[in-house]
């Protein structure tokens, strides 16, 4: 990085607020430095996060498209899966329900009892489900 002064040959004119101004004489003030060597430095370091990030960019946009790409067929086979998940289930418990209500006996006990039962089923362990111990 340059640092004497004739090693610079663009002058750059730009208005600032007071605030702003203050702020880069304080650096200044606690680093020792002049205000010019302050603004510098700063600009430089934004300018190189800036750019850094730009160049990314184009990096992360072709990744994610790149993810989508691959992951969107998964994704939309697993929706069409659950879906025809969820209307086997639906089908089977009406017919439960159906058959039930048919023999005479109360249908809606019935199906309040076995989804109480379905519920503590799914939060069994898998070991507990399967017997199965990790040693």
């Amino acid at each position: 990085m340059p640092r004497m002064g004739s090693e610079y040959n663009v002058k750059v004119n730009l208005r600032i607020d007071e605030e702003l101004d203050s702020m880069i004489n304080a650096i200044a003030v606690r680093r020792g430095e002049h205000k010019a060597e302050v603004y510098r430095r700063l600009l430089r370091k934004a300018a190189e996060e800036e750019n850094a990030k730009d160049s990314l960019d184009p990096i992360a946009i072709a990744v994610r498209k790149t993810m989508t790409d691959v992951l969107k067929p998964v994704e939309d086979r697993m929706a069409k899966i659950n879906a025809k998940a969820a209307i086997a289930s639906a089908t089977a418990m009406y017919m439960a329900m159906q058959i039930y209500h048919d023999m005479g006996k109360d249908a809606r006990a019935l199906y309040e009892e076995a989804r109480k039962r379905a519920v503590a089923f799914v939060k069994l362990p898998h070991d507990e489900l399967t017997g199965d111990k990790d040693e």
